[in-house]
């Protein structure tokens, strides 16, 4: 019989190539996998690593089969495994494994009304008693705080007392305090996370693999992957047939498998914690892809720009997720292409997420910061991110950089089997990279920031307002009601209201706003509402389509340099 060993190394060479030859194989090896233990952890692991590979990407029905019950038998196996090569698969996200870590409030909030019985806290690992102690005193009554200072009966007695003996577990009560505190939301989750409580799940009735959707029409890759033989910046520009917003019920089905997914690799997005499922945005390339845009709840969208995280399924299967962030027709954005997939089509599924982006929002411009390119991300950095970002058409703009990478891609040249060793990688991360699209700046490292904006308005504050941030808003909120002919703002929805209200300090920076041309006042007024507004699409239109409110920010900022 085969070592275990040799058959994974043959079904994971075999996994990205799809010539008939291959595809036999891939039977023939999964065939045995059937009848094969495996022992070892790290071993277990590339095999499921490669099994979630092939579902991704099948060569046809035969080979999908097999693969969906390796895995759905992959638990099972996990519970054959000695104690100690279990405890290995720890954080895997594997099923049948359990993982740690710090969640958030509000994806911890999910994990426990979906998983109850699966979810609580690894005290073992928490090292902040002194913190919990503080914040505790957040969140009981006056008349309780004695009870947990110094010479009390301790926070850990003090829960199994607050439980009053309801079968509540100690992460369920706390969630319960945090709650019931009624903070607000932003130091609701701030409070909570300064704990860094290490949250155990064990992954009974959820893994990495149960992320997927039900796909009935599988897209097999008979003819290989598509990883070349296309224009990137034609793949981007060309337009959709449509782009649908999608029905409730399939959202937050979308939602929910998007939180799994990235919790189960120790991971959370400041848009799964806080998604609209009102503002979901449905693509449909082609090649078994399905591209989710989805976007903030009104009172958690960003100050100036316009926001939407994506999530990429291929058959069914989680394989990319990321956001971008868009202000007058520059798109930031940043990409994660799940480890398991990066042998697959990752060239053209971010053509065809930026496809996607553009539709929606129309940049001209990308952009692709130093953490995506590996300036304190190990990841992005020993995967030569820089260099899959160079092959699809981004170019840095700082001239050492570039300089750099004009000599690193000359030694390739020469020597094909060269590569940038990591001292040099980390050089080539130290600057932004941009991709120009038709239409876009020639010069886009010089455009508008919004953190530039948000300076601008800190100064004021201090210079004008003595760091009175109330009175300082209330001003800007009446100033600008007058400029733009604004007088039943009480009328709107709570959101707009606290659009207007939020945006009313940068624009209240503009000195002429209440001599601008009528049409042009009235613009601004509607992309302010349109701000809290269902989607967030067309706030970001209406944004990019005023010049003159662009100009007026850019002189504003370019009178600080």
């Amino acid at each position: 019989m085969i070592h275990p060993r040799a058959l994974v190394g043959a079904l994971a060479a075999a996994a990205p190539r799809f010539s008939p030859d291959d595809r036999n194989a891939k039977l023939r090896l999964l065939d045995e996998f059937a009848e094969c233990p495996i022992a070892q952890a790290d071993l277990l692991l590339r095999f499921h690593e490669t099994l979630c590979f092939l579902q991704a990407y099948p060569d046809d029905r035969a080979v999908l089969a097999r693969v969906e019950r390796a895995l759905a038998d992959f638990g099972e196996r996990v519970g054959r495994l000695r104690p100690a090569a279990r405890r290995e698969l720890s954080d895997s996200g594997v099923a049948g494994t359990t993982l740690d870590y710090p969640f958030g409030f509000p994806m911890t909030l999910w994990l426990t009304s979906r998983f109850p019985a699966d979810v609580d806290i690894a005290w073992r690992k928490f090292e902040e008693a002194d913190r919990m102690d503080e914040a505790l005193s957040f969140l009981v009554t006056h008349a309780e705080d004695d009870a947990l200072s110094e010479g009390g009966v301790g926070w850990r007695k003090w829960l199994a007392v607050a439980k009053g003996g309801r079968r509540l577990t100690d992460l369920q009560l706390l969630l319960e305090l945090v709650e019931q505190a009624g903070l607000p939301e932003a130091a609701r989750d701030w409070l909570f996370e300064s704990l860094e409580l290490p949250i155990q799940w064990k992954l009974r009735g959820a893994s990495r693999t149960r992320a997927k959707l039900p796909w009935s029409r599988p897209f097999f890759h008979r003819d290989g992957v598509k990883r070349a033989g296309f224009s990137f910046v034609r793949e981007v520009t060309r337009p959709f047939p449509s782009i649908r917003r999608v029905p409730l019920p399939l959202a937050q089905t979308l939602i929910e498998s998007a939180r799994a997914a990235l919790a189960t690799r120790l991971r959370e997005l400041h848009a799964f914690s806080h998604p609209n499922p009102d503002d979901v945005l449905m693509a449909e390339p082609g090649r078994g892809l399905s591209i989710a845009l989805i976007g903030l709840l009104p009172k958690f969208r960003l100050p100036l720009e316009g926001y939407y995280a994506f999530y990429v399924l291929k058959n069914g299967v989680p394989v990319s997720y990321g956001g971008g962030w868009e202000l007058f027709g520059t798109l930031e954005l940043g990409l994660n292409i799940f480890q398991s997939f990066r042998q697959g089509e990752s060239a053209f599924i971010f053509s065809q997420v930026l496809r996607a982006y553009r539709q929606v929002l129309g940049m001209s411009t990308v952009v692709v910061d130093p953490y995506q390119l590996g300036r304190d991300n190990p990841e992005a950095l020993r995967s030569g991110a820089f260099y899959f970002y160079h092959r699809l058409g981004f170019r840095p703009r700082d001239r050492a950089v570039l300089g750099l990478s004009e000599r690193e891609r000359a030694k390739i040249a020469r020597h094909p089997s060269y590569r940038s060793p990591l001292p040099v990688l980390r050089r080539l991360a130290e600057a932004e990279m941009y991709l120009t699209l038709p239409g876009g700046s020639r010069e886009p490292e010089k455009r508008l920031r919004a953190s530039q904006v948000s300076a601008l308005v800190t100064r004021q504050i201090a210079r004008e307002f003595e760091g009175d941030r109330r009175a300082a808003v209330s001003e800007a909120v009446a100033r600008v009601s007058r400029a733009l002919g604004v007088t039943r703002s009480r009328t709107w929805p709570e959101d707009e209201r606290r659009a207007f209200e939020r945006l009313s300090p940068l624009a209240g920076l503009i000195p002429d706003l209440d001599r601008w041309p009528v049409a042009e006042r009235r613009a601004l007024a509607r992309i302010m509402r349109a701000k809290g507004g269902k989607s967030e699409g067309p706030y970001t239109r209406l944004l990019d389509s005023h010049a003159r409110l662009a100009r007026s920010l850019r002189a504003l900022v370019g009178g600080t340099r």
